[in-house]
């Protein structure tokens, strides 16, 4: 894989629903991502659970990535120490429990990569 010399960081943030699947981050295509930062945040009174899953769009096939993670109360989630790459068409979701107030924030590398088509 040959990937460009054109390159942009960028963060983006979202208000999750609770109860339901929250798209966070779609790799656009001819693109290739690098997370670099997850963060999750549950500005809830109790501890509320989560799952965040990542699709893989060459095999079309959504794995986990946490499965019923608990996240305490006015507590943080902070996943830095390493990255996964994503390729165009690629997806990243958090399911948070039903009753909860959680916000999610994704930093990402993005490289030009013609070749790399969702």
């Amino acid at each position: 894989m040959t990937v460009s010399a054109t390159y942009k960081s960028r963060s983006v943030g979202t208000n999750l629903t609770a109860g339901s699947a929250n798209t966070i981050y779609e790799c656009p295509s001819n693109w290739t991502a690098h997370v670099v930062l997850l963060f999750v945040t549950n500005a809830t009174g109790g501890n509320k659970n989560l799952t965040i899953e990542w699709y893989d769009t060459s095999t079309s096939t959504w794995y986990f990535i946490l499965g019923g993670y608990i996240l305490s109360a006015y507590g943080y989630l902070q996943l830095s120490d390493s990255y996964l790459v994503l390729n165009g068409g690629d997806k990243l979701r958090i399911t948070p429990e039903a009753g909860s107030t959680m916000s999610a924030t994704i930093t990402v590398e993005e490289y030009f990569d013609p070749a790399n088509r969702a």
